[in-house]
């Protein structure tokens, strides 16, 4: 049997001119020894010192994997005129604030050059509190995306902004004319001036309706709201505040709603000092193993399909310790644990917090009756770990308004739709069928 050959490359498989050339050539330039040695009156023939040599060992492997690599000439152009803001090698910091429809924080940007290089949260916000995430972290790199679209496309191909306004204007105003009807489809904005924007383009075309639709959604929070206080809103959080945690299928410190807000809250009760002589207490009933079950004291594995169950067998727990009507209910193999988290639930009432993060608006109301037994409702000022004064205006999706929506498009009513920060045909519960609605808009 022969030996067997390995090639590095189809150049040398082919044993093309130019990979023969190279491979005559190790390097493609001269390359100047007399001049890096610092002696242009040296000759290798008169013999060179250890220092001299090391110096030149070094220079020539260098020379050698630059040229294996065949890495790119990138000239470095000097300051005519330098920018007043600008020291080159020293870095700028700017604030800004990161919110992409999911994670929100405030943020310093690390520049050099007026180019973006890492991120650190902002300590002064009260919100974030200096904490960002993985994600954050991460997105400075999309920045350096050389996939991003650079400008506009029309039909696929690239075209101007000229020609594109022109084409969108001319649409719009025919429709508008008609009286036809115009749909915003967006992602939940927090922008004012974005608002601002829009308000103006609804001003302009009366008969514009925004709906807001998030990949996400806590649609079932707010609608639960409306029905327990009359109030559609998600309101602030405060697991800092509370004693007792109880969590079901909620991931707070990695997913949900405020992860970075709640993450640094949660710190703070679970830090003993000695202003702080107890540390908070947390249970967490969950189906896969999240981030936040991880972190719990205690934790109880329960099917998807029974989270309504373990939040009407809490409240029905938690009603016969503290007073109240109960609900009627399943035995569950977690009742002991249930049980468990009523107790020091009810010992600490008013200081205790019970979140889930079901999107169903009936295990939210209950949920919210679990909170109302135990107190929790108020002011932050006043200690209670559910502040419904500051709502929560990160996620502003409507369930309701976008089922109404890919109904309306489905039967030909939308004359014209615009998607802003929002992808929906991938996104959107295959049930609705938005990809088909999408197609009959004219």
């Amino acid at each position: 049997m022969g030996k067997t050959k390995y090639w590095k490359g189809l150049e040398e498989l082919n044993n093309s001119p130019e990979f023969v050339q190279k491979a005559n050539n190790e390097f493609a330039e001269q390359i100047p020894v007399e001049d890096f040695l610092g002696d242009s009156n040296l000759s290798l023939d008169n013999g060179t010192n250890r220092r001299d040599f090391l110096k030149f060992l070094g220079f020539s492997v260098t020379a050698a994997s630059l040229v294996a690599c065949e890495t790119p000439v990138n000239k470095a152009i000097p300051y005519v005129v330098r920018p007043e803001e600008i020291i080159p090698g020293v870095a700028n910091w700017y604030a800004s604030t990161y919110y992409d429809g999911n994670d929100y924080a405030a943020l310093l940007v690390k520049t050099r050059e007026g180019r973006p290089i890492k991120i650190e949260g902002n300590e002064l916000s009260k919100v974030s509190m200096g904490g960002t995430n993985a994600r954050i972290q991460a997105s400075v790199l999309s920045l350096y995306d050389s996939s991003r679209i650079t400008g506009p496309m029309a039909n696929g191909a690239p075209a101007t902004w000229s020609s594109v306004d022109k084409e969108i204007g001319g649409k719009l105003a025919a429709i508008a004319a008609k009286g036809g009807a115009i749909r915003i489809l967006s992602s939940t904005i927090i922008s004012p001036s974005t608002k601002s924007v829009i308000a103006d383009f609804t001003a302009k075309y009366p008969t514009t309706k925004v709906v807001i639709y998030d990949a996400v959604s806590y649609s079932g929070i707010a609608k639960a709201n409306e029905q327990s206080f009359g109030k559609e809103m998600i309101p602030s959080y405060n697991f800092d505040k509370a004693e007792v945690i109880v969590s079901i299928a909620a991931d707070f410190l990695a997913n949900w709603l405020s992860p970075i807000e709640y993450a640094k809250q949660y710190v703070t009760g679970r830090r003993v000092s000695k202003q702080h002589a107890k540390m908070s207490k947390h249970y967490q009933f969950e189906s896969n193993l999240s981030l936040t079950g991880a972190n719990a004291d205690e934790r109880a594995p329960i099917k998807v399909s029974e989270q309504g169950k373990v939040a009407v067998s809490l409240y029905n727990a938690v009603a016969k310790i503290v007073g109240g009507s109960t609900l009627s209910s399943s035995a569950l193999s977690c009742d002991a644990m249930i049980n468990k988290a009523a107790k020091d639930l009810a010992s600490n009432k008013g200081k205790s917090l019970v979140v889930c993060g079901s999107n169903d608006v009936n295990v939210q109301m209950v949920v919210n009756a679990i909170n109302v037994l135990l107190d929790n409702y108020g002011k932050a000022a006043d200690g209670k770990t559910i502040d419904y004064e500051n709502s929560n205006y990160t996620h502003q999706g409507n369930d309701a308004a976008f089922a109404d929506l890919v109904s309306e498009m489905a039967s030909g009513k939308v004359d014209a739709i615009i998607t802003y920060n929002t992808n929906p045909v991938y996104t959107a519960p295959a049930s609705l069928k938005f990809a088909d609605a999408y197609n009959k808009v004219g």
